[in-house]
C-alpha cells in the first residue's frame, strides 16, 4: 500500500486544518515546521502555543546547530511525538539565508552530523527522517544525501523534485526522484506537482516511490487524500466532490477553527482556507470578496449558506 503523507506547511497545516485532514486518514501528518532555535530559546508556555499537537502528528524541525537540533528533537519526543523530520528543503529566503532548510543541501557532511547525532540521541522507536530538494542551484548531492539517510537509519527520505533556485517555478523532476529510489533501500516519498489523483498515480507508477507527500495540492482540497486512495485501488476516482460538498466543508472549517481557538475573537488565516474551498465554484467571486473583508464567523457562515442556496437554484 502506497503511503500518503501531508507536508508541514507554514500558515496552512495548523491545528484546525490538521484535524480536517485527519478525517481523510493520511498515513502521516506533520505540524507546521518548527525552528530549533525557537524551541531552544522559548519557555514551555510559548512553545505550547506555536506547537499544538494532535495525537500521531509528526514534527519537522529546521536549523543547523547540532546541539539545538538534538535538544529540540528530544523536547518534542518528550511531548509524545514519535516521528521527527529534518527540513533540508525549505527554499524560502529568510530560512536559507540563516543556513537552514535547503541551504543544508550544500553541506552533506553537516546533514550527516545532524542526522547521526539525532539518531543516537532519540529513543529507538522514534522515527527519524529527512526532506530534501534535489539540489541548491542545480541538481547535486541528492544521491549522496539519500545514502547518508539510509546509512544513519532514517525511516524514509522525502524528495521534492525541484532545486532551491527553482522555488516553485517550472516542474518537479521526477526522474531524479526515480534515481534516488533506485539507489537506496529505505522508503522514498516523492513530492512535487501533485494536484490531482491522476498526478499521483502517474508519478508513483513512473518513479516506483513508496508514497507521496502532498503540499499545495491540499490547499482547500482535503478530498485529494481519498481520491488518491481510490485511484490507486480501483483505477479511478469513485467519489466525486460537489460544489455543495466544498461549501459544507468551508462551514465545517469555520466552526472548527472557532472551537479550537476560544481565546481569539477571530483567526484571520481562516479567510484563505475558505477562499481555497470556493475556487472553481461558479458565481462565488462576490462571496469570496466579502469573506476576505469579514471578521465575523457567523457572517461568513451566512454568506456561504446563501451561496449554497444560489447553487441549488441553478
Amino acid at each position: 500500500m502506497k503511503k500518503i503523507f501531508i507536508a508541514p506547511i507554514a500558515g496552512v497545516t495548523d491545528y484546525t486544518y490538521r484535524g480536517i485532514l485527519e478525517e481523510f486518514h493520511p498515513d502521516l501528518l506533520f505540524t507546521e515546521m518548527v525552528s530549533s532555535d525557537a524551541l531552544a530559546a522559548l519557555n514551555d508556555k510559548t512553545i505550547s502555543q506555536i506547537l499544538r499537537l494532535r495525537p500521531g502528528n509528526g514534527v519537522q524541525l529546521f536549523g543547523k546547530d547540532v546541539e539545538k537540533m538534538l535538544y529540540s528533537a528530544k523536547y518534542v519526543e518528550k511531548l509524545g511525538v514519535k516521528h521527527i523530520d529534518i527540513n533540508s528543503g525549505c527554499p524560502m529566503k529568510r530560512v536559507v539565508h540563516s543556513g537552514h532548510g535547503a541551504a543544508l543541501l550544500k553541506s552533506p557532511d553537516k546533514i550527516k552530523e545532524i542526522l547521526s547525532t539525532l539518531r543516537e540521541g532519540l529513543q529507538e522507536d522514534t522515527d527519524l527522517s529527512i526532506k530534501i530538494r534535489v539540489g541548491y542551484e542545480k541538481p547535486e548531492n541528492y544521491i549522496q544525501i539519500a545514502k547518508i539517510a539510509e546509512e544513519v537509519g532514517c525511516s524514509h527520505i522525502t524528495v521534492h523534485g525541484r532545486t532551491r533556485a527553482q522555488l516553485y517555478t517550472g516542474f518537479a523532476d521526477w526522474s531524479l526522484i526515480k534515481e534516488i529510489k533506485e539507489n537506496v533501500s529505505i522508503p522514498v516519498i516523492g513530492n512535487g506537482d501533485i494536484f490531482t489523483a491522476e498526478d499521483a498515480k502517474e508519478k508513483i507508477e513512473y518513479s516506483g516511490v513508496d508514497g507521496v507527500m502532498l503540499a499545495r495540492g491540499i490547499f482547500g482540497n482535503p478530498w485529494l487524500i481519498r481520491e488518491i486512495r481510490e485511484i490507486l485501488q480501483y483505477g479511478q476516482v469513485k467519489t466525486k466532490v460537489t460544489a455543495e460538498d466544498k461549501i459544507d466543508m468551508a462551514i465545517h472549517h469555520i466552526e472548527e477553527i472557532a472551537k479550537d481557538n476560544p481565546q481569539r475573537e477571530f483567526v484571520f488565516d481562516v479567510r484563505k482556507h475558505i477562499c481555497w474551498y470556493l475556487k472553481g465554484i461558479s458565481n462565488s467571486a462576490e462571496c469570496k470578496n466579502q469573506i476576505n473583508r469579514s471578521v465575523d464567523y457567523q457572517a461568513m457562515v451566512a454568506l456561504l449558506q446563501e451561496l449554497k442556496e444560489k447553487i441549488k437554484g441553478e
